[in-house]
């Protein structure tokens, strides 16, 4: 027997999980009455995480460039105006992302990093923002260290970033913001400043699937402010409603490695990425009885 007190623990988690099963499903209700450009570019989310960067951990699983990641994002939408294409939502955000590489004919697990964050985002029209708190740490594979000899150290990061974007004409969006390092281990430099562009031109699309030319530039204080570079051309495919499936894109990257223990040093990568979408899926589990 459950007592009183326990009880009312058990109440909240409950409360919680039947205020996003509404959220969600009202979210999709009011998705598919509404006449938004953006909508059909992106997602029903009400800020779409950049495209072409690579620390983002969005509602995804990837591969390519060495890396397989695992993103989830579940926003809980609280309110929402459709006459006036404005609302803003609270969510989850969080990803694993591992790098592994070859030594010796055997494949090995270079890095992994852990993102947890909760996001706020607000949309008023074509503009529309987010504010983000995140945890994010890194660990190195024990394989990797023992055969290169890479000394590890404890690396986390507790920080504020805010990005606001700008959904201008002919499918193109541009977005920037700064972050802020509220706790660092170890310490370093705490502003950093983020910008980029995707266009999603409809002279080389179709119903259902997108051509895709994302760009995405970040520079921060722990890297003495050296530009870290990410270009992702490609297509992306969606469902009829435009909720993206599946992207597959080349990757020219520039910068800093994007693992946290690794952060000092720098690769340049060539290669291709190959992105499955889990939005749509997610979506279609939980309001499918509805």
């Amino acid at each position: 027997m459950i007592s009183h007190p326990s009880r009312f623990l058990l109440l909240g988690p409950l409360c919680i999980l039947l205020l996003c099963l509404c959220g969600i499903q009202l979210q999709a209700q009011q998705s598919a009455s509404a006449n938004s450009t953006t909508a059909e570019l992106q997602s029903d989310q009400i800020f779409s995480p950049p495209l072409a960067d690579p620390f983002e951990p969005a509602s995804l699983i990837r591969f390519g460039g060495g890396n397989l990641d695992f993103g989830l994002s579940l926003p809980l939408t609280v309110y929402t105006s459709v006459g006036k294409n404005s609302g803003w939502q609270i969510g989850f955000l969080g990803g694993i992302e591992g790098r592994f590489i070859s030594l010796r004919t055997t494949l090995y697990l270079k890095a992994a990093d852990f993102h947890a964050g909760i996001p706020v985002s607000f949309r008023r029209g074509k503009w529309s923002a987010r504010v983000e708190f995140y945890h994010v740490s890194s660990h190195l594979g024990g394989d990797y260290e023992n055969l290169t000899g890479f000394q590890p150290f404890h690396y986390s990061r507790e920080a504020l970033q805010a990005l606001v974007s700008y959904d201008a004409p002919h499918n193109f969006r541009i977005y920037g913001g700064p972050t802020l390092l509220v706790r660092t281990y170890p310490h370093v430099e705490p502003w950093a400043v983020q910008a980029g562009t995707e266009w999603l031109p409809k002279r080389f699309s179709s119903p259902r699937w997108h051509s895709v030319l994302a760009d995405d530039f970040q520079t921060s204080g722990e890297v003495y402010w050296r530009t870290n570079i990410s270009i992702t051309p490609g297509v992306q495919w969606t469902t009829r409603q435009g909720a993206p499936i599946a992207r597959l894109t080349a990757w020219f990257y520039d910068g800093q490695e994007p693992f946290g223990e690794l952060f000092r040093e720098r690769e340049h990568v060539v290669g291709a990425q190959l992105i499955f979408t889990l939005e749509p899926a997610i979506k279609s589990l939980i309001t499918h009885r509805h």
